[in-house]
């Protein structure tokens, strides 16, 4: 905005200078030349584009009380950045976030996993990120390994409302599968009793109970992991140049990963 601003005052400024200068005999030919000069100024400077993101709260990788919004929203940021792109973010229950994207009130979706019934939904960039799904367990719970789903049928297991947490859990017909709007909500539900699992991230488990009050470590994850997940930004295929935003956010994500911006927003989370 500023770089725009005084190029145009100059520029006037510099058209003004010449109006005088014609007016006082100098040929006609300076001002022409003076105003094609705006006019060649005025084109090679543009508005970056500007794309609306939405996530939900899921610390450490995002959310609204994190620096910068977390080191996933910073290299989001830095990938539309670095293609042109201005963004702002915003923060939702889940739910309401893939529901503002699909029907194109929001551009950007920040930090889903993919599903084919996503991917009918919205364009889907390269991978930025890769985290581990798990059930989560109070200390409590005498579980520590499973071997097949039907073993974790028996429990009243949790989940944040819409969200994938891995192909073959998702296919699952778990019997009694509940879903809350957060993790905090879920990590409420796991030390009150109300269930006795939850799916998510261990990080992000440990982190909610942190923000609760609660003790971090009376939480694990009962092994093995259920998937190692991509994350992804999801663009919404009800607005305009939708393939390209997300074309050019993924040539934006290759620079920050070849000029070192990758790398140096991890460190400077702590994350290598």
């Amino acid at each position: 905005m500023s770089l725009w601003g005084n190029t145009l005052v100059l520029t006037v400024s510099t058209i003004n200078t010449h109006i005088q200068i014609a007016k006082r005999g100098t040929s006609l030919k300076t001002l022409t030349m003076a105003t094609i000069a705006l006019g060649l100024s005025l084109t090679s400077f543009s508005y970056a584009q500007n794309v609306s993101l939405t996530t939900t709260n899921w610390a450490p990788y995002y959310g609204d009380n994190l620096e910068q919004g977390g080191f996933i929203s910073v290299i989001v940021n830095e990938s539309f950045k670095a293609s042109g792109y201005q963004s702002e973010l915003e923060f939702a229950q889940w739910t309401d976030a893939m529901r503002q994207v699909k029907e194109g009130e929001k551009d950007v979706l920040v930090g889903a996993f993919y599903s084919d019934e996503r991917a009918q939904d919205y364009h889907v960039s390269i991978p930025i990120y890769s985290v581990f799904s798990g059930v989560i367990k109070h200390k409590n719970l005498e579980l520590d390994f499973y071997s097949s789903y039907e073993m974790l049928n028996q429990y009243k297991i949790g989940k944040i409302e819409g969200a994938v947490v891995g192909q073959s859990f998702d296919s699952f017909p778990f019997e009694k599968l509940q879903g809350f709007a957060g993790t905090e909500d879920g990590i409420q539900a796991l030390q009150n009793g109300q269930i006795n699992l939850f799916a998510d991230n261990l990080s992000v488990a440990k982190s909610a109970a942190s923000k609760l009050g609660l003790e971090p470590s009376d939480f694990a994850m009962v092994q093995p992991p259920i998937e190692k997940n991509d994350l992804y930004i999801m663009i919404s295929k009800k607005i305009a140049n939708a393939e390209k935003i997300r074309d050019d956010f993924n040539a934006g994500f290759i620079k920050i990963q070849t000029n070192g911006t990758y790398d140096a927003v991890l460190k400077q989370f702590n994350q290598l």
